[in-house]
């Protein structure tokens, strides 16, 4: 424990005197009138979908990407709100006194099937399964990309759903300082710095994040955090960089003096031996602490990550990846009072065919448990290029979900019920089915349509077994369920300072034991956002909306649908100095059983200056 802190201290304090001697122009800070309005940019670039550089144009995964400058523009404070209006994509904010500020739902699949990476490395930290991504600072986002679909053929356990992969910030050529503040309803705050500099080979990004808040219920939802994260990078020559990222996070909460801290450090190193070959060789470590004073809910979990991944282009059509990966995971419970640790090794293997106009992806991943074996999981993927508008993208993969330690290993009680491990617990499996058609009309604006379906079965469950006044809660494997709908979204450039996107999502689920639809999974989503540039008063206004539609609870009672409407106002006083405002939930909605942050309406208003 005495090692963990000292490392921990040491990319906290590192940090810290890193970040003043930063001085001059904030080279990625965009300004109100200076941001590009425009919401087609097929030529980003992606690199979450196949592990290899791809425009998001051509890119043969149905893939989605929020922007450094989509945030800016609606003034986000938080990673979970900038997927807010994502189609396809929900976030839940229903755990208050347990610190979960945002888990992620993509294609209503639960949130713990979406797999969270930051620069490709595990998240973690969260309540009942999903992660929270709370505590990751906006102020180093640079994108974030949305794989929508099973993606376990790349990425292994819990990619059943989809892959969110938040990619951070790195320095550029000149150096850059920005100091951001704002303030809001339920006595919010929020403190942002970051700094950059390049000088020869090496470059060094620093960003440090203070945010508290009452909650909706001060007396347990109150807490405080403090996130720091360093992107620094060597160029040994033109072909081969090596790059670290450091991260501490630390939250407290009054209720239950509930305490959680992530530390972190992500290595990666690349090179292009030539021109139709790259390598990339990454480690890492992960540590998430969570306590409370009465010490029923003490965890420790540490990771250990290594994974080498090497492409290569043969023959001018195929584009071959092939790697290994290590991961370890070692929990001390002592809320629930033992000890376990996990070992995976997984090989994957794909190949990007190129007959174009069509493109055909074949992969496959096998990972190997130490306890519960080994899963195969293939996938295929195709895009045709109907014309240079219009393309087709399919895909059909396997993925599984493996048992959560806890299951496997924890034997404890709650009240006067008795919770057994089950260490023949096996994982959860799905395969899932895209169709999706792309097409860009009118030389601004881009529609897109897709249907998707996931068919689950080996679900973990649990039976409960009565004796005497004690009930016994045994966990199982049992049970199937279907997850299908489809999505449309069209973004256009309406004017040159006017753009706008709308979204709808349809969503059809079904327990296939009871019939039943699955809980608090929404029949209709609908979005849209408009956002307006004023370039001669140096201003951006940016309207969204909201409808989520119909769905049951754990009761299985109909909530009604509703609707939220959010505004943000960017102003620039001069290239040094921005005001902002941001007015969230204004039709005012609360009292929504599954949307337990939604209390009426929210304000929030701060300033920014660059140098």
């Amino acid at each position: 424990m005495k090692q963990k802190a000292v490392w921990k201290k040491a990319i906290l304090i590192g940090g810290a005197l890193a970040i003043f001697p930063l001085t001059e122009s904030d080279v990625f800070a965009q300004t109100a009138a200076g941001m590009k309005s425009t919401p087609i940019d097929l030529e980003q670039i992606v690199v979450s979908a196949t592990k290899t550089e791809h425009t998001l144009g051509d890119v043969p995964l149905e893939v989605e990407v929020v922007t450094r400058e989509e945030m800016e523009q609606r003034q986000i404070q938080t990673v979970q709100d900038a997927m807010k209006y994502v189609s396809g994509v929900k976030v839940n904010k229903t755990s208050s006194s347990w610190g979960n500020k945002g888990n992620i739902e993509i294609q209503g699949m639960a949130d713990d099937y979406t797999l969270v990476l930051v620069d490709g490395q595990r998240y973690l930290g969260g309540h009942g399964g999903g992660i929270d991504i709370q505590s990751i600072s906006t102020a180093m986002v640079e994108r974030i990309e949305i794989i929508k679909g099973p993606a376990s053929s790349l990425y292994g356990s819990d990619a059943m759903g989809g892959v969110v992969n938040i990619i951070t910030k790195k320095a550029g050529k000149k150096p850059f300082a920005s100091l951001s503040s704002s303030f809001g309803s339920r006595d919010s705050r929020t403190t942002e710095a970051t700094g950059g500099i390049t000088v020869d080979k090496f470059s060094g990004l620093v960003g440090y994040t203070y945010r508290q808040s009452d909650g909706v219920k001060k007396e347990t939802d109150q807490f405080s955090e403090h996130v720091f994260n360093g992107n620094f990078g060597y160029a040994f020559t033109a072909d081969s960089k090596l790059t670290v990222r450091p991260y501490y996070a630390e939250q407290t909460m009054d209720y239950e003096k509930r305490f959680q801290d992530r530390a972190g450090l992500n290595a990666n190193w690349e090179w292009e031996p030539d021109k139709l070959s790259k390598f990339n060789l990454r480690g890492s470590v992960f540590n998430y602490d969570h306590y409370t004073q009465d010490k029923r809910s003490n965890w420790d979990e540490d990771t250990h990550e290594g994974e080498a991944t090497y492409s290569r282009l043969l023959f001018d059509r195929h584009l071959l990846t092939a790697g290994y990966q290590y991961y370890r995971d070692e929990v001390d419970d002592k809320g629930k009072k033992y000890n376990a640790s996990q070992l995976l090794h997984s090989l994957y293997l794909q190949d990007e065919i190129n007959f174009s106009p069509l493109v055909i992806v074949l992969g496959a991943r096998l990972d190997h448990h130490d306890l519960w074996g080994s899963e195969v999981n293939p996938k295929l993927n195709l895009m045709y290029e109907i014309t240079k508008k219009l393309k087709i993208r399919g895909s059909v993969a396997r993925a599984f979900k493996g048992p959560d330690m806890v299951r496997l290993y924890a034997d404890w009680k709650m009240g006067s019920m008795s919770i057994h491990a089950n260490p023949d617990l096996k994982p959860e499996k799905s395969i899932g089915y895209q169709l999706g058609m792309e097409y860009a009309f009118l030389d601004n604006y881009i529609g897109k349509v897709s249907f998707f379906r996931n068919e689950i079965d080996n679900l973990s469950s649990y039976k409960l077994v009565r004796v005497g006044a004690i009930r016994h809660m045994y966990w199982i494997n049992v049970g199937e369920a279907v997850v299908q709908g489809a999505e449309f979204s069209v973004k256009g450039q309406l004017t040159k300072t006017l753009s706008a996107r709308i979204g709808y999502t349809r969503l059809d689920t079904k327990d296939k034991a009871t019939g039943l639809d699955l809980t608090y999974r929404a029949t209709d989503k609908a979005s849209l956002e408009l956002n307006q540039q004023f370039p001669s008063l140096g201003m951006n206004v940016n309207i969204a909306g909201e409808y989520i539609g119909e769905r049951y609870n754990s009761a299985y009672q109909k909530l009604g649908g509703y609707a939220v409407c959010d505004v943000a106002l960017t102003k620039d006083i001069n290239k040094y100095l921005q005001v902002f405002a941001r007015a969230d939930n204004l039709f005012g909605k609360k009292d929504i059983e599954d949307e337990y942050d939604l209390d009426g309406e929210r304000f929030l208003a701060g300033i920014k200056i660059n140098f």
